[in-house]
């Protein structure tokens, strides 16, 4: 069980009403590669978790619906990204969340299998192998190997590469928040 309850839409106040808004009607709901709300209209996930600090909650949305949605990092390497990290801190919610829309963007059913049980997948793209080998450097490490780091330059680019340290810092940040809260998928 949550240790936070959740918060249904007519239980909020004017500024966690606010931040719901731009969450369940935001780029997230356009996407709807998960459901955002339970049966009672309550957030799930860490978005629920988020409506307890709106102003911080807020801040913190924005820049997830950003990493998500806006920047020029490919979308299976973002996803590969997010199941290394949701393997790393074990969490199921973004397991739950994001094992569907990283077989949606194109890695396989085993590749998914390999990332759940924290084993390297079999990776053929470049961008794909450079991106796992840097996740599990930072993570594991909490930095990233010379040779690792020239490659993932090579196969990325700098501005693609920061871009995946925010993905990797970002989702270890819901990770931790769902962690500390016990937050499970719905």
């Amino acid at each position: 069980m949550a240790r936070l309850p959740s918060l249904p839409p007519g239980d909020l106040d004017p500024d966690q009403r606010a931040l719901y808004d731009s969450i369940a009607g935001g780029d997230r709901a356009k996407d709807a590669s998960f459901p955002l709300t339970d049966e009672s209209g309550a957030l799930v996930g860490p978005f629920n978790v988020l409506l307890y600090s709106p102003g911080v909650g807020d801040v913190i949305q924005q820049l997830g619906a950003a990493l998500r949605f806006h920047t020029e990092l490919s979308a299976p390497v973002r996803e590969l990204a997010i199941l290394v990290v949701a393997t790393y801190y074990d969490c199921e919610f973004e397991r739950w969340a994001h094992e569907s829309i990283a077989r949606r963007v194109g890695l396989t059913d085993d590749q998914v299998a390999a990332l759940r049980a924290g084993s390297r997948p079999d990776l053929d793209a470049a961008d794909l192998i450079a991106a796992y080998d840097v996740c599990q450097s930072i993570l594991h490490n909490r930095s990233i190997a010379d040779d690792v780091y020239r490659r993932a330059l090579e196969e990325l680019g700098q501005d693609r590469l920061v871009e995946l340290m925010m993905v990797v810092g970002y989702y270890g940040l819901l990770a931790q928040l769902m962690g500390a809260f016990e937050v499970e998928p719905p």
